[in-house]
């Protein structure tokens, strides 16, 4: 029997990793080795994935992983049964299931220089605030529209880079991205200025239909990472669109940098709205 492609497939607190005659599940800090001779059944019915094992193989009897991502599951669950066809007559080789719990692990925190961004994107908003409420009425429309002036191209920044570098991509992946396990070969340096850039990592992959990548990751992070081993979900449609371990940073990061511009388009309706209105009435 020849070595089975490996495939991850991420659901709601659960992962599915088929590896070389192995199913592993992971979930949280615990992982069970399933046997590829210990499923009985594998199904994809609306969002869940059935994993249904041998009544001797394991007392939790069977898996189940929901997810909205009906690329992967397909993909994963085409895989399996292709490998499920392979093993030798039923009742041969290895069933018993190996369950292993790691220990705590302390989450990273965000690097400085992101944090920095993001209170660079803050302070501008609540200095509007600041004058909007207590000097508003009497210092005019004229100094609120030079405020947002000011400020409102910070904002519409923040919501380009926020939606093109981040929010857009991994609401792509998430629909139907396919996880694959690969490694980080290097981190690229790209400088936005004197003093300022980030770390943009470099993977290296496989894709289901056996094409090597390597992709540099349009998002970058503020701090340079380790290399090596590293899940990396990829678009089908188009390869070069990737994601690595650090994705939900990335997301949380789109998140506020979106936010805030989408904030910063609303507040330049308000003041610019007033002044129209005030030409057109005077």
């Amino acid at each position: 029997m020849g070595r089975i492609p490996e495939v991850v497939l991420r659901g709601r607190g659960i992962d599915f990793r088929l590896e070389a005659y192995v199913v592993r599940v992971v979930r949280g800090r615990t992982t069970w080795t399933v046997p590829l001779a210990a499923i009985d059944r594998v199904e994809y019915t609306g969002r869940r994935v059935l994993l249904e094992l041998s009544g001797d193989a394991t007392q939790d009897g069977a898996f189940t992983l929901i997810t909205r991502n009906a690329t992967a599951a397909d993909a994963f669950v085409r895989r399996l049964r292709t490998a499920l066809t392979r093993l030798p007559a039923p009742g041969q080789g290895p069933t018993h299931v190996v369950r292993e719990t790691a220990g705590r692990r302390i989450p990273r925190l965000s690097s400085l220089p992101t944090g920095a961004k993001i209170a660079l994107g803050v302070v501008p908003y609540l200095a509007f605030f600041s004058v909007a409420g207590d000097k508003g009425a009497e210092a005019g429309i004229g100094d609120l529209v030079g405020f947002i002036m000011l400020y409102g191209p910070a904002g519409w920044l923040m919501l380009y880079f926020g939606w093109t570098e981040v929010v857009r991509d991994a609401l792509i992946l998430r629909r139907r991205g396919i996880t694959v396990p690969g490694r980080i070969r290097d981190y690229t340096w790209r400088s936005a200025g004197e003093d300022s850039g980030e770390w943009h990592p470099v993977y290296e992959f496989r894709t289901l239909e056996g094409q090597r990548m390597v992709v540099t990751q349009t998002a970058g992070h503020g701090r340079k990472g380790e290399r090596g081993p590293v899940d990396v979900t990829y678009d089908p449609l188009s390869p070069t669109r990737v994601r690595g371990l650090r994705d939900k940073w990335l997301t949380v990061r789109g998140i506020v940098l979106t936010f805030f511009g989408v904030l910063s388009v609303l507040l330049m309706l308000i003041p610019l709205w007033l002044f129209i209105s005030a030409l057109l009435t005077a």
